[in-house]
């Protein structure tokens, strides 16, 4: 399950104070969660939130490793 770090997320988001990137994902319905190392996601759950659910028979989701 790939994990989106905090730097990754003030990266993705542009912010760098952690209550703006909180805020962010937030706003955008990205569930989060709060460790030693602040704040980190997964892919899966920023797809979630994009409406981008897998379905058995098609689907994946995005995966940014796979994009370009």
């Amino acid at each position: 399950m790939p994990v989106l770090t905090f730097n990754q997320l003030q990266e993705a988001t542009g912010y760098q104070r952690l209550s703006d990137v909180e805020r962010c994902l937030k706003d955008q319905g990205i569930r989060f969660f709060r460790g030693k190392g602040g704040i980190w996601t997964t892919i899966e759950l920023v797809n979630a939130a994009g409406g981008l659910t897998p379905n058995a028979a098609a689907e994946e989701p995005y995966s940014p490793d796979l994009a370009a």
